[in-house]
């Protein structure tokens, strides 16, 4: 049974770190010269020219880890199939030195469906709409350890802060910036729909078991937010989790809430400017249609000591016996009722940047930019150094080195920006170390076999790309976004 979670949990990991998600906002292209979305990490910062798009803006895919696929996956001998770190020939040793307190994989979608960007007296406007949504898994040490080790070294495990999270929300957002002398400054208003909450964990769930006794304590939560879900439940309250229902009539928002974006531009020294971010300042109400926990108490089985009658048959039934009372941890009786909605805030971030510019050839700057989110399962600091160059009014480029408790990566970006259209590609991971897939693929051609590989230490890979229309006059220095 071990085995099989095992497999389960490292596929299901995987899979999550190799998605194609739409992902947060475009870190490398922070100093970006002319990049037509930079007010997305800070409003302060303005667009060269007016802008518009549908279905074409900044759009990305990736993940985010302190797992790394060479941490549950492992090659065999002759390189031709992959195993998990279940498998003999991991020794625990090497397997628990790369797992943290606290493990988890996030995994954040941002699409944008509509940009409208314009000047009008020194000030720039933006008007965006998009579709966001915030998910996380967690794994606590203590299951990784059950899994490899068994009760072989220790019988008491913690696996409380076991869950998920998912929060899908649309959003329209208004944006101003204008520059005042040395300093600019900008701000954007967001409202937001709820689409789909959903969560849960696992609290305080401690599990003892030994040859005596076993002995699992716990209580588990479960929140969901959809006029368009139900879940049936039988005349005692309990929810069939394994019976959804969906759209049976009755479709509308899940919640609603408000935010705001605040920046400041400052250029400090004639070469030297400094930058700020507060970013997803705000709330979002959830109507909770369902709402179910668990009893918190715990379940205690005493393994028989008499032969048992019947053999492996016997066996295996008082097994199921005890899995079957175990499985009433996770039975959730619904507890929803008027007044269930509840106010969340936001996973916020803070960008706080640096950008130095070469006094001897100011198209060439160097900038360090530090990145923070908070917010439970959701928290992430990154500090990324840069390197950018503008060699034309109508090209720019960005490198960037990260370091982060993620582990260490590069990224890249470029930007074609002529007259009448803004290209941007990049991304804001590209792994020192990868590991093949091809093991996995069926059938895959040999030529393409060393293509097939995803990051091996961390599940950290994106990349982005946009593309709009560049409408009217330039209106900045795109080097140093000052004004002409």
């Amino acid at each position: 049974m071990k085995k099989v979670f095992a497999l389960f949990l490292s596929g299901l990991l995987a899979l999550g770190a190799s998605s194609s998600l739409f992902s947060q906002d475009f870190e490398t292209g922070y100093f970006l010269g002319g990049n037509p979305y930079a007010f997305r990490l800070n409003p302060a910062f303005q667009s060269e020219r007016g802008i518009f798009s549908i279905g074409l803006g900044q759009t990305g895919l990736g993940t985010w880890s302190n797992l790394g696929i060479s941490t549950l996956l492992y090659p065999s001998a002759d390189g031709r199939s992959l195993y998990t770190f279940m498998n003999d020939n991991v020794s625990s040793a090497e397997f628990l030195r790369k797992i943290k307190s606290r493990n988890s994989v996030d995994l954040d979608m941002n699409v944008n469906l509509l940009t409208v960007g314009f000047w009008s007296n020194n000030s720039f406007f933006t008007i965006d709409f998009n579709v966001r949504s915030l998910n996380g898994v967690g794994v606590p040490y203590d299951l990784f350890r059950f899994l490899k080790e068994g009760t072989q070294n220790v019988t008491s495990f913690d696996l409380s802060g076991t869950g998920f999270r998912s929060k899908t929300f649309a959003e329209a957002a208004v944006g101003w910036s204008r520059r005042f002398g040395t300093v600019s400054v900008g701000a954007r208003t967001k409202v937001l729909v709820g689409l789909l909450e959903a969560e849960a964990q696992m609290k305080n769930l401690k599990m003892t078991l030994n040859e005596d006794k076993w002995e699992v304590r716990g209580q588990g939560e479960l929140r969901a937010s959809s006029p368009a879900l139900r879940l049936p439940k039988d005349e005692n309250g309990e929810l069939y989790l394994d019976d959804l229902e969906f759209f049976d009539g009755k479709i509308g928002p899940a919640g609603y809430g408000a935010a705001v974006d605040l920046g400041v531009s400052w250029d400090a020294l004639p070469y030297l400017t400094v930058s700020a971010a507060i970013l997803d300042l705000g709330t979002i109400r959830w109507n909770r249609e369902i709402v179910g926990q668990t009893p918190e108490t715990g379940y205690t089985w005493t393994p028989s000591e008499e032969p048992v009658d019947g053999g492996g048959d016997a066996i295996d039934r008082e097994l199921e016996e005890a899995g079957d009372a175990l499985a009433g941890l996770f039975r959730f009786k619904d507890i929803s009722g008027a007044g269930n909605a509840a106010f969340e805030m936001l996973p916020f971030r803070v960008n706080l940047g640096a950008e130095f510019r070469m006094p001897f050839y100011e198209r060439l700057s160097v900038g360090a930019l530090y990145t923070g989110r908070a917010g439970n399962i959701y928290a992430r600091h990154t500090c990324r150094f840069s390197l950018n160059w503008n060699p034309a009014d109508w090209f720019s480029m960005s490198t960037t080195t990260t370091l982060n408790k993620l582990g260490e990566s590069f990224g890249f970006a470029l930007n074609l920006h002529p007259a009448g259209v803004n290209l941007v590609v990049g991304c804001d991971y590209i792994p020192f170390s990868v590991v093949s897939i091809a093991p996995l693929i069926d059938d895959i051609p040999a030529k393409y076999e060393r293509y097939a590989v995803i990051p091996a230490n961390r599940m950290n890979m994106n990349l982005y790309i946009s593309l709009n229309l560049a409408l009217g006059r330039r209106h900045l220095d795109h080097a140093r976004r000052i004004l002409y």
